[in-house]
C-alpha cells in the first residue's frame, strides 16, 4: 500500500511542525485513538528521534508503536511497528512533508507506505479492504490537524 494525502493549513510551517513533530500535540488531533479504541501514552519525552507512542488495547496489551524516526524543518517521519492481520507485524511508515504555500499558508503531505506481511494473493485482499479504512484515517487526520492547528492560532487571539 502506498498513497499521498495533503491539505492546506492556514498556519506558517513553524507552527504546524510543532503540532506534528510532539507525540503529545499529535495525540490531541490524532484521529486514531478513537477509531482503534486504543489507549496512546508516549513513551520518551515525544519531542526527540527515538521517542515513540504506544498503543494497548483496552485489556492493556501492546498492539503497536509509532517511532518518531526523523526531523528536518520540513519534514517529520514517524516508522510503525503493529500488530498486523494474524498476529503479523506490520511495519508502515509515514511521513509528513511541508510545503510552504505563502507566509502564513502550509501544505502538509502525508506519505503512507506498508506492506501487509502475507502471501500474495491474500495480501492484495487485505491491503484492499484494509487500505480503505487507513486512507480515510489519514484523511481524517489532516482534517484534524487543520482544525487543531487552526484553532490553536484563533485561541491565542493572533
Amino acid at each position: 500500500m502506498r498513497w499521498t494525502e495533503s491539505i492546506d493549513v492556514d498556519r506558517p510551517v513553524g507552527e504546524v511542525r510543532a503540532a506534528i513533530a510532539d507525540e503529545h500535540e499529535l495525540m490531541r488531533w490524532s484521529a486514531w485513538p478513537e477509531a482503534t479504541g486504543y489507549t496512546c501514552a508516549v513513551d520518551g519525552d515525544g519531542r526527540s528521534v527515538g521517542s515513540a507512542i504506544v498503543f494497548r488495547d483496552r485489556k492493556g496489551v501492546e498492539q503497536g508503536r509509532q517511532r518518531l524516526s526523523h526531523l528536518e524543518p520540513d519534514r517529520v517521519e514517524y516508522r510503525l511497528q503493529n500488530r498486523g492481520p494474524g498476529g503479523r507485524t506490520i511495519t508502515p511508515e509515514v511521513d509528513f512533508r511541508l510545503e510552504p504555500v505563502d507566509a502564513g499558508r502550509t501544505r502538509v503531505h502525508l506519505d503512507f507506505r506498508a506492506a501487509v506481511p502475507l502471501p500474495a494473493g491474500p495480501r492484495h485482499v487485505v491491503e484492499l479492504l484494509l487500505g480503505r479504512r487507513v486512507r480515510r484515517l489519514h484523511v481524517r487526520d489532516l482534517q484534524q490537524l487543520k482544525e487543531h492547528v487552526e484553532a490553536r492560532w484563533v485561541r491565542r487571539g493572533a
